[in-house]
């Protein structure tokens, strides 16, 4: 079994699992969890061909400052997750906050870097082109938002400033000096307007801000390196871009506001920032409320809707600033460790480029200062949007702090050799615990992928009245994910459906049968995540016939994890009219006025209640404003 990947092609094999890892990754959007899983599954493998590699060879290493801060961050990160209330979201997002320092190790223990770099880099760029030309079509012939497969604008901007950087680097040495043969002046100066158009017609402001600042620290550190004809053509490539951009507005209908103009804007700061400076003083509380290791990874969204302010219009996952997200989920250890992790970079960076002994040639010089100039792109950019929780841009930055870290230590006295580890393991000991490495990571991913699948379809079963099914469905997701509180209440929901049909036809042992098994897969779902509103709704419903003052306690508990949670609003409200305290219910409709909600059947239903009682109580005025509203609602929905 070893001998298989014994032969020299490991490190093309490693990079093609990258480049699928990546691939996947970039469709990705949070939900669709089989992406993640096949993306992982390529890391696992490439995982495996670094240790096998090791097993044969040893490995010289440097045990610096910046391979010690993130080995140590990524064992804070699994630390943290004991303490976590909801170890799933935790551990869930140790993979997936944690990728850049998974990648960086991997990339790290793997031998032949430079072969490695020279396959995957290719990729990265090619994949990044793709996605550019993808929002450069959304533009110019869907006329819809340039975010590619991104639910955010600026995700696509942080990636394409990525692999903008180190192009820029390439593009600025000599043909005969670069590596790939393909990559010549033409392709690389077509690929360049096509990022720099894609970043002109994105107009993020951040994004920009970001990459301005690592230019900068590109073209000081590089001008006596550099041709200066090389440098005259890369900025009349930013103008032809630029110019592209600019004559689009007049040709585009409807077209956003221009690069220029959101630009000028930013001399308004609190205007510009405004947005965010919301989000970020309404996240203060929670700093209070934190205890010291943080409220564990990918737990911002539940803890933050007591606090989101009214206007907020965010998805409400993200804080915007991956700084003071990384403190709330990681803890003061985290954002520590992380910050240390930085400066080690920085100083590795500086005490490289001061050596006066070094022996770096132009090449290595040019891709150390282009990476460290998209490393300092990337984490500026994270000050304003969430580029650490982003997967493609962790698997990417992973890879770029492995070829960092590999050129600062290039001259270093510092590098220490790691034994083969056939000098510890027999060949079959190790064969049995790579397998079972692999096994157990694997099984994990695939069965979180499995039993969302099984979840989502035991819902859309459970809508169409096919309670058996359903029952099933629910059954095989609480087994592969038991830590997950989804699957739990959901089925909650159809048990209390089937106990409701089953009381409608008198058979009322049964019924209770049901709710006593619904009320205990609630129990189960609320132990595992205490701060769901969904488990009190349901909760909440199950008591609603006949006993409407416990319905009214769950509801109310609903809406104060999560205020915007207009299922419990509505039924609340329905069970304070049907007793006739049209003023508290009115109030509580009232309460949930100010949100900014997505326009769905259940936002309309709210409004159209509160229209309804509020011709009742006799507020006119109001009614017919909520009407107007309801109109307007329906007709843009119908447009789009």
């Amino acid at each position: 079994m070893l001998t298989i990947l014994k032969q020299p092609k490991t490190s093309l094999l490693f990079s093609a699992f990258f480049i699928i890892s990546l691939t996947s990754a970039l469709f990705y959007t949070g939900n669709n969890t089989w992406l993640f899983t096949t993306s992982y599954l390529m890391v696992v493998l490439s995982l495996a061909i670094a240790l096998k590699q090791r097993f044969y060879k040893p490995i010289n290493i440097s045990i610096n400052g910046i391979f010690i801060s993130a080995i140590l961050l990524l064992i804070w990160f699994a630390i943290s997750i004991f303490p976590s209330q909801i170890k799933y979201l935790s551990l869930y997002n140790f993979f997936w906050v944690g990728s850049l320092i998974i990648i960086f190790l991997i990339f790290t223990f793997h031998d032949d870097k430079d072969q490695t770099w020279n396959n995957i880099w290719p990729g990265i760029l090619l994949l990044v082109m793709v996605w550019a030309g993808y929002g450069l079509v959304q533009y110019y012939y869907l006329h819809v938002p340039t975010n590619a497969t991104f639910l955010n604008r600026n995700s696509l901007a942080a990636l394409i400033n990525l692999a903008l950087l180190p192009a820029s680097g390439y593009f600025l040495l000599n043909e005969k000096d670069r590596p790939w043969k393909k990559l010549n002046n033409k392709v690389l100066a077509s690929i360049l307007i096509i990022l720099f158009l894609s970043i002109f017609i994105i107009t993020s402001r951040g994004a920009s801000l970001s990459l301005a600042l690592g230019f900068i620290i590109l073209l000081m550190l590089l001008r006596k390196y550099i041709d200066k004809s090389k440098l005259n053509s890369f900025f009349v490539i930013i103008f032809i871009a630029f110019l592209l951009a600019t004559l689009s507005q007049y040709f585009i209908p409807s077209s956003p506001q221009g690069f220029a103009e959101r630009m000028v804007s930013l001399k308004d700061a609190s205007e510009a920032g405004n947005p965010r400076f919301i989000i970020w003083k309404s996240l203060i509380p929670l700093f209070e409320e934190m205890p010291w290791y943080g409220f564990g990874l990918g737990s911002l969204w539940v803890f933050w809707p007591p606090h989101r302010p009214f206007t907020d219009n965010s998805a409400g996952y993200f804080a915007h600033n991956d700084y003071m997200q990384i403190t709330l989920e990681a803890g003061y250890p985290g954002i520590l460790l992380l910050v240390v992790l930085f400066i080690f970079i920085l100083f590795y960076f500086i005490r490289t480029l001061k050596n006066n002994n070094n022996t770096l040639s132009l090449i290595h010089r040019v891709e150390l200062v282009s990476i460290f100039s998209a490393l300092v792109t990337f984490s500026a950019h994270s000050f304003f949007t969430y580029n650490f929780y982003i997967l493609p841009l962790l698997l990417i930055a992973g890879s770029y702090l492995g070829r960092f870290n590999q050129l600062v230590n290039i001259n270093s006295k510092s590098i220490r050799t790691i034994p083969a580890f056939k000098v510890y393991f027999k060949p079959i000991m190790f064969v049995i615990s790579m397998a079972g490495l692999i096994f157990i990571l694997c099984s994990y991913f695939i069965s979180v992928s499995l039993s969302s699948y099984y979840n989502i379809q035991a819902k859309e079963l459970m809508l169409q009245k096919k309670y058996q099914a359903s029952n099933a469905y629910f059954l095989k997701a609480q087994t592969l994910a038991p830590l997950m509180d989804n699957p739990f209440f959901s089925h909650a929901d159809l048990l209390r459906r089937g106990a409701n049909k089953l009381l409608g036809v008198n058979k009322n042992r049964q019924a209770n049968s049901l709710l006593k098994l619904a009320h205990k897969n609630l129990d189960k779902a609320e132990k595992l995540n205490p701060l769901r509103p969904q488990t009190h709704h349901i909760r909440g419903l199950i008591y609603e016939k006949k006993q409407p003052e416990k319905a009214k306690i769950e509801f109310k508990q609903a809406l104060k994890l999560d205020p915007r949670f207009l299922f419990s609003r509505i039924r609340l409200a329905r069970l304070l009219h049907k007793e006739n305290q049209l003023k508290a219910a009115m109030e509580v409709l009232y309460e949930g006025v100010n949100y900014n909600y997505h326009v769905n059947k259940v936002m309309l239903e709210y409004m159209q209640f509160f229209a309804k009682l509020s011709r009742e109580a006799g507020v006119e005025s109001f009614a017919l404003h909520l009407e107007a509203n309801i109109k307007k609602y329906i007709s843009e929905n119908r447009q789009k």
